[in-house]
Order: structure tokens, then C-alpha cells, then sequence
């Protein structure tokens, strides 16, 4: 490609690059005079090569309207932060680089200035503190004078078999009353896996601001790993999840499945509160103490599912469970309002990650939560008492909930075509039915250049069959119209395989459109947000109906959208959305231009035994994991890898004919850089054009210098073998 046409891109990529990302936000305070929130916000520095994080300070009048704000300020060398429930104190979790190596330090701030500086390399009580969104906590007690949160097991010191001793009395025994036992440096510790390298054993740790003393809570079993810690109500204990790594740590990144408790810790007793064969997370208690609740699926099996809501009666002692919100198998209706009248509209279940920290309304009747539905993000208020959901009415935008205080509701608005911006609005319970809530925006919305011609829309399809599940969707995001065969098409899989494309605002697929491609977002049986049913359809059928289902929308979107050229067509995708357009190049070698693939699985048998999730090979192939485990050793051995090959791509590489991008992390854990590899020696030697780049990065490419080298390759090569002129010499 021509250097002229690189910094086009570089050009367009740096502008898209510009327009930050809403991560989070807190409610700091609330009157009636007024409401101060902070917003926190990451964004590329081209630069450096990272992701800057940033926070701001919002002030708020009494009718929403911004009558001030902060300058940004830069905390990305905060860890994590709290405010004390009052407001006057802030802890601050740093990591400073000195002498070139990183270090924790745990910072108490009051208006000020910070008051307590603690060194925990220092103190020396536990490893480093956790802040992965799968186990990490850090809470103030309610009197404001402990941290709560969790850090890594502090390791049993260890030294060589033979080592020469200090021959100084004195430093003798010194090192005697901490003497290392002789032989255990390069003892073998599992962790938690992709995204989770160097968690082995998470403890629970409390920083008393009093005392200035760091002490470990006893009473955990050393099979759990404990998460997600909070205080209870009076403060005294503490209540969060445990999760089951004996015999094994599971990868735990994006997989619900794990075996995992409730669990409620008081004077060193530990207690499940939850029942066993279930997965949780996000335990919350109500304002009010009166309700502890949860979300719960059933564990093993596929690594994303449809989950229940379930509330436990506290107040003074742990009391009866109740199921809130069930899963739901398709969909079921609820009440939805429109500015006309009071309707009923569909509600395909739960499939959250984690719920707002603070998600209550001020009199505990009614939480808030987000959930994906279909190509979109909606957001609900749950009645506790009744058991209703009623959908906040909003456009066809995505509308997340970020934190509730005082009925007072902390929003993210985004769409394909919209990047973030914060909102606020006031709950009335008064019109909770209606779920009405007027929003107003604090941030300005800083619109895409030249996207007035550009719209997202949701297609449903549904295919004239007798299959169980015939029903599923796809988002097309690009121009509205245009000359017949103009426009070159850019088909794009998710991962997961049981996750979905929503309606959010993505750098990737914003360039695609800025470059002059149409995007077509399949959302293939076995995606969430469609009911439960839909997502267990694929078990055994992968590489066939999810396959199936990415040709329907490609051919069903030609025939919609008449200006996409059925000649100039790319794919795109990574992880299982890289073993999609692997396998479409494959199976349909005469309909793809080029092909993209980010971290592909080509080879579930080979998988099985080298990722840090065999059980999502398992369940690929519809078996039970200790099922699969123990055939391996019997005679079932060949007929479950024979199964797991082929539904492979591997099976079809000899067909495939599409110039083929690789990109590759040496260091994923969930699909290991073999499988990529083993795809690129086969086109190699079927000669077929081929470019694999291999990046020090893990599973989802994400570090800076990684994420901008693999798009604008991507770019690049989809331009490249696209094009009206490649195409007419083909």
C-alpha cells in the first residue's frame, strides 16, 4: 500500500483515538441544591504507547445543570480509589516505579492533604493488591476508619539446596529467625489464567487507618479463592464470593461457570450462604441492611449463561433466599412505557458481568441494573418486594447504569455512532411503572466527522425451519445508501462464543466505516441476550450453525442493502470470532476477499490440552468436562478429539484462498499462539498469501503498542485485497 495511503488511515485512526472512554462514575454528593460526580475516562496516548486514565469533577445545580467542573486530572498510576460513605476521606491505591521495578503504596486523603502514606512492599504482609474486575475490592468501613480488600497470599520464603552464609554473627542470626525453606524456588504455582497471570491465592486483607496495622482475616479454606469482598451492614463482618480452585485454577476471565459461593465471614467462621453446583457474583446489600442479593447461574458448562437474581432477607442474621428475577429459556414480557401509553415488550434475561457497586434506590425497594437484549444494552428497575422488571424507556441507544445514591442515577449513553457521554436523573418511584427517569447530559457529545451519512441498524432473521431455535440477529452499521456495488463489506464475529456485539461505540469498527467499508455484526445462535435456550443451541453444532448463521446475514445483507459489493468481501474476528472467519474462509472459499484473525482457535483437540479453559472444549463438542477428562485415559479417547477436530477449521484449510492477516499474542493463555501458527504454516505451504504478526500480549491484544499495530495492519490488509483494482486483477 502506498505511504500516502498508511497516513490516511494513521490520520483517521488518530482522530477516532481522541474521543475517550467513559469507565466509570461516582455520585460524591447530594442535595437539593445541588449533586458533585466524578467521572473517570481512559484514552490513547499515541505517544506513549498506553491507555491514559483520567478523572473529573462535575458540579451539578439542583435542576441537573452543570454549573462547574474540574480540569481533567491524570490518575493513571491509581490503581483504585474510595471515598468514606460521608465523603471526607478518599484512600487511593498507587503503583510507583521506583528503581525500575513497581510498587503499591495505599494513600488516605482527607480535604486537605493525604494524612497516611503506607509502603506494602514495605510492610511486607501480603503480595500485591489486586485490582482485576473478577476478585478485586477496596471499601471503607462505614465508621470510615478501615479498607477492606483483597491482595496475594504472601509467599513462604525459599532458597537453593546449597548456599554460602554470611560468616557475620550478627546477620546470621538475623537470617535464622527468618529462615527460608531450602528447595522450593521453582515450585510450580497455578493461577487464575488469561488477564490473571500471577494470582495463585487471594486473601483478604483489612488496613486499619487507626492502628496502622494490616491484618490478614483467618477462616477461609485453602481450597477458595475469595473475591468481591464487602462490609456488612454493622460493619463488623464481612460477606463476598468464593472460588473453587482445587484440583485446578479454570481460567476465570469472561467465564460465569466457575464454582463459586456467597460466602459470609464473622470472628474467623466462614459460612456459605449460597447453595452448592452455582456459579455467583455481585453480592450487594440493600441501603437499608434488609437484603443481601446476588446474581447466580448454574456452574460448569458454557462459559457465559443466562442468571438468575436472587435476594437473601438479612437485617440481623442471614435469612431466606429467594429467586427475584429467573432465568428466562426464550424471552417473556414485562411493561414497557412510551411517551403514548403503557406496552408490553419482550425481556430475554440477565446476562450481566457484575452489577453496579451501589445500585439501590434510597428506600431499598428497587434496584438498577443493565443487561445486553439482542444488538443492544437496556437498562431496568427491579422492584425487590413484587419481583417486576420495567425497563427504562429510552431511544435505540445503549443505556448503561454506572451508580445510584439517593434515587440519584449515574449514566453511560453510547451507539455505533455516538461515543460515550455521562448523563444524570432522578429516580420517583411515584413513576417507577412508567420507568421514566429524565437524563441530562453532563458531558457534551463530541460528534464523529463526517458520519451524517452513516446509520446502525438492527436486523432480526429468522430461518423457515423446524429447528428449535431459527432466530437470530445482526447489526448493520454503515452508509445508507449508495451506488450499487460500491461499497466493499466488512463481516465481522464475535468471541466467546457466548457473548454479543451491542449497540456501543468501538474504535475498530468506526475506522472501518471512516475508511469507506459497510460492517455487517453477526449475532449467531449462541449469543447472549436472546434467552437461555438460544444460548445452549450451539452446544455440539460449533462450526456448523454458527457458521451457517454469519453466511445468512452476509447474504441477507447484500440483498437489503444493494450498495454492498458482493465481490469485495472481508472477515474479521478474534478468538472464537477468529475461529468463525477461519472457518468461512474455509468452507466458502470463493465468497471472501480477505481475512482477518486475531488469535483464532483452528484446533479444539489440540486446545483441550494446552489452554487455560479446557472445559470450553468441552462444552464446544456438547460434553461434560470431567466427562472428557477421564475418556482421555480410555477407549473413548479417539472418538472426543476425532470430534473436537472436526469441527475445527482446521478440517477445511486445504480450501481456503483469502489473503490471511494473523495476529498473534506469545503470551494468550486461552487459545494458545499454536493454533494461530498451525494456521499459518498450512497457507504457507498451500500457498496461499499469508502475514502473521506475533505481539508480546496476551489473549485480547489490548496493550497500546500492540492494539495499534494490529488495527492499522488490519486496515491495511483489508484495503489492500478489497479494493475495486485488486479486485479486478483477481
Amino acid at each position: 500500500m502506498a505511504p500516502t495511503q498508511v497516513n490516511k488511515i494513521l490520520k483517521v485512526y488518530k482522530s477516532i483515538a481522541q474521543h475517550p472512554t467513559l469507565t466509570g462514575a461516582k455520585i460524591v454528593q447530594t442535595s437539593e441544591n445541588g449533586t458533585t460526580v466524578q467521572s473517570n475516562w481512559t484514552q490513547r496516548n499515541l505517544e506513549r504507547h498506553n491507555k491514559q486514565k483520567f478523572s473529573k469533577f462535575h458540579f451539578l445545580n439542583g435542576d441537573f445543570q452543570l454549573a462547574n467542573e474540574s480540569f481533567p486530572i491524570d490518575v493513571t498510576t491509581e490503581l483504585a480509589s474510595t471515598f468514606s460513605k460521608d465523603g471526607e476521606r478518599r484512600a487511593v491505591l498507587r503503583q510507583v516505579t521506583e528503581d525500575n521495578s513497581t510498587k503499591q503504596f495505599i494513600e488516605i486523603w482527607e480535604k486537605h492533604c493525604v494524612v497516611k502514606n503506607y509502603d506494602l512492599a514495605a510492610l511486607d504482609v501480603h503480595g500485591e493488591v489486586y485490582t482485576d474486575a473478577e476478585f478485586s475490592a477496596f471499601k471503607w468501613s462505614p465508621d470510615k476508619t478501615k479498607l477492606l480488600y483483597i491482595a496475594e497470599k504472601k509467599d513462604p520464603k525459599s532458597e537453593p539446596f546449597y548456599k554460602q552464609t554470611s560468616q557475620d554473627k550478627k546477620e546470621k542470626e538475623k537470617k535464622d529467625e527468618n529462615k527460608a525453606a531450602p528447595g522450593n524456588e521453582y515450585l510450580y504455582k497455578p493461577d487464575w489464567g488469561e488477564q490473571l497471570v500471577g494470582k495463585h491465592h487471594p486473601i483478604v486483607a483489612v488496613l486499619d487507618t487507626t492502628t496502622d496495622l494490616i491484618n490478614v482475616l483467618p477462616g477461609i479454606p485453602e481450597d477458595l479463592s475469595p473475591g468481591q469482598v464487602s462490609w456488612t451492614p454493622n460493619g463488623s463482618d464481612v460477606v463476598g464470593v468464593t472460588f473453587k480452585h482445587e484440583p485446578r485454577h479454570l481460567g476465570l476471565v469472561a467465564c460465569t461457570n466457575r464454582d463459586s459461593w456467597v460466602f459470609h465471614l464473622k470472628d474467623g467462621e466462614f459460612k456459605k450462604l449460597s447453595e452448592n453446583g452455582n456459579a455467583v457474583h455481585s453480592p450487594r446489600f440493600s441501603p437499608d441492611g434488609k437484603y443481601l442479593i446476588w446474581l447466580e447461574r448454574e456452574a460448569g458448562g458454557l462459559h457465559h449463561n443466562c442468571h438468575r437474581l436472587m435476594a437473601m432477607t438479612w437485617e440481623s442474621s442471614p435469612g431466606k433466599v429467594e429467586v427475584v428475577i429467573d432465568r428466562v429459556e426464550t424471552q417473556t414480557t414485562i411493561n414497557v412505557s412510551t411517551k403514548q401509553h403503557l406496552s408490553q415488550k419482550n425481556f430475554f434475561g440477565l446476562y450481566n458481568y457484575s452489577l453496579p457497586e451501589r445500585c439501590w434506590s434510597k428506600d431499598s425497594r428497587y434496584l438498577f441494573l443493565s443487561t445486553p437484549q439482542k444488538a443492544n444494552i437496556r437498562s431496568y428497575i427491579i422492584n425487590i418486594e413484587e419481583k417486576t422488571v420495567i425497563e427504562i424507556e429510552n431511544d435505540s441507544s445503549s443505556l448503561v447504569i454506572l451508580d445510584v445514591v439517593d434515587s440519584v442515577i449515574a449514566f453511560l449513553r453510547t451507539s455505533l455512532i455516538e461515543p460515550s457521554i455521562l448523563l444524570l436523573g432522578r429516580f420517583d418511584p411515584e413513576n417507577a411503572l412508567l420507568g421514566q427517569i429524565a437524563r441530562f447530559e453532563v458531558t457534551p457529545l463530541k460528534p464523529l466527522e463526517n458520519f451524517k451519512d452513516i446509520q446502525y441498524e438492527p436486523v432480526d432473521y429468522t430461518y423457515d425451519s423446524s429447528e428449535d431455535v431459527k432466530t437470530f440477529n445482526y447489526i448493520y452499521f454503515g452508509p445508507k445508501d449508495g451506488k450499487e456495488k460500491s461499497i466493499p463489506l466488512v463481516v465481522v464475529a464475535h468471541g466467546g462464543p457466548h457473548s454479543a456485539y451491542s449497540n456501543i461505540f468501538s474504535l475498530d469498527y468506526t475506522l472501518m466505516i471512516s475508511l469507506g467499508f459497510g460492517v455487517v455484526q453477526v449475532n449467531y445462535r449462541g449469543s447472549t441476550g436472546m434467552g437461555q435456550k438460544t444460548v445452549e443451541y450451539l452446544q455440539g453444532k460449533v462450526g456448523v450453525n454458527d457458521v451457517k448463521d454469519c453466511m445468512t446475514a452476509t447474504q441477507d445483507a447484500l440483498k437489503k442493502y444493494p450498495w454492498l459489493d458482493p465481490a469485495r468481501i472481508g472477515l474479521y474476528g478474534g478468538s472464537h470470532g477468529g475461529f468463525l472467519v477461519t472457518h468461512l474462509s474455509g468452507q466458502y472459499s470463493d465468497m471472501f476477499s480477505a481475512v482477518v484473525a486475531r488469535n483464532p482457535v483452528i484446533n479444539i483437540a489440540a486446545m483441550f490440552v494446552t489452554s487455560d479453559i479446557p472445559d470450553w472444549c468441552a462444552s464446544a463438542i456438547a460434553r461434560p468436562y470431567d466427562e472428557v477428562k477421564k475418556s482421555l485415559s480410555g477407549p473413548a479417547c479417539e472418538e472426543v478429539l476425532l470430534k473436537m477436530y472436526n469441527c475445527s477449521p482446521i478440517v477445511h484449510v486445504n480450501n481456503v484462498k483469502a489473503p490471511t492477516l494473523l495476529c498473534i499474542g506469545k503470551n494468550d493463555l486461552r487459545v494458545p499462539p499454536s493454533q494461530g501458527k498451525l494456521w499459518y504454516h498450512r497457507l504457507k505451504e498451500n500457498n496461499v498469501k499469508t502475514k502473521m504478526l506475533v505481539y508480546d500480549d496476551n489473549h485480547s491484544l489490548g496493550s497500546g503498542p500492540s492494539e495499534i499495530d494490529n488495527i492499522i495492519n488490519a486496515m491495511i490488509w483489508l484495503m489492500e485485497h478489497t479494493s475495486s483494482e485488486t479486485q479486478a486483477t483477481a
